[in-house]
């Protein structure tokens, strides 16, 4: 009994070892922009991508990407249909989102979207 407590005290320690290493490297290679409203979705330029502006908050551009008027991705990044559906629906319900961006890559020479999490308001 004590050697299978020991056992799952240090499988409970490596899990929660992994969870913070894991959570550490997110912080360094994406920026969280909790909490704002989606003001515009832009579609178009003769390709499959959008764009979203926010309400009532500046453009937060880790990556230094030129053109810094709203976030970006396209149809080659993985969640792209995921991306599109939630910032459809958070536009159509008013509710507030966060958006997780790239801290290195652009896309278009925008803040390249790696997230969007819906929140209940």
């Amino acid at each position: 009994m004590k050697n299978t407590i020991s056992s799952l005290l240090k499988i409970a320690g490596v899990a929660c070892f992994s969870l913070i290493t894991a959570a550490e490297a997110s912080a360094q290679v994406a920026t969280v922009i909790p909490n704002v409203t989606i003001s515009k979705i832009r579609t178009g330029w003769a390709a499959d991508q959008f764009g979203l502006e926010t309400a009532g908050t500046p453009i937060i551009n880790p990556a230094g990407c030129p053109v810094p008027d709203g976030y970006m991705t396209d149809s080659t990044q993985s969640g792209y249909k995921t991306f599109l559906m939630m910032a459809t629906m958070a536009m159509a319900t008013e509710k507030k989102v966060t958006i997780v961006v790239s801290n290195s890559e652009c896309n278009v020479s925008r803040p390249k979207i790696w997230g969007i999490y819906v929140e209940q308001q």
